[in-house]
């Protein structure tokens, strides 16, 4: 979890997006190499589930026949834009998917201006849990100065946030953030175009302009 530590911590590294109707902070991988390539092809994000969900069972750079695909993937892979896939270019009869993710979305902060209040810690917690097929997720709370002691609510939202795999993060004075409790590593149990389409809508909004 260090690597998340450092990207929350690190101020720079987490940017506004609005992801699944949310406006949230993310802190996401940029793949320099596959970014240039869709801007030397004039092409930006791919944000069609069904074309991602024939793509992923593509292998990258690699022919494959074209009779191996059955009617829909091959209806879905002529209407992709310039860039994503060779369709019998280089040689005829077979496919060759270029496409690969632009950007991973790594971790998905959900607070308001001021950190999430204590008013708003439960649905908070489940904003957050919306990201958890995509990202690690977290929450930022508001600021509690250590003169108040302990505080009931907070420790009954760290317990609800640990069950659920939800990160708890706090404004220091000094305006950084530091986790009271780090979100569960992510690991997806499979991969699925939603998934791909998730990061492909971050790499929207963010742009050519981050390679």
């Amino acid at each position: 979890m260090t690597r998340t530590r450092d990207m929350l911590l690190a101020e720079q590294a987490l940017v506004g997006l609005r992801l699944r109707g949310q406006q949230v902070q993310a802190a996401v991988t940029v793949f320099t190499d596959e970014a240039r390539r869709r801007s030397s092809a004039g092409l930006g994000a791919v944000d069609s589930r069904a074309l991602l969900a024939v793509l992923q069972d593509l292998p990258v750079d690699l022919p494959v026949p074209q009779s191996s695909l059955d009617a829909h993937a091959l209806r879905t892979l002529h209407t992709a834009p310039p860039g994503v896939a060779d369709l019998g270019e280089e040689e005829p009869g077979v496919v060759v998917r270029r496409l690969v993710p632009a950007a991973r979305v790594e971790l998905v902060l959900v607070h308001g201006p001021h950190g999430v209040s204590s008013r708003e810690w439960d649905a908070a917690v489940r904003d957050a849990s919306q990201f958890a097929p995509f990202c690690a997720r977290g929450i930022v709370v508001s600021h509690r100065a250590p003169e108040r002691g302990p505080d009931p609510d907070l420790d009954l939202l760290l317990l609800k946030a640990r069950f659920y795999g939800v990160g708890v993060a706090t404004h220091e004075p000094t305006g950084s953030l530091s986790w009271l409790l780090e979100p569960a590593p992510y690991r997806p149990e499979r991969h699925s175009a939603a998934q791909w389409l998730f990061h492909e809508q971050a790499w929207r909004q963010l742009g050519p302009d981050r390679c």
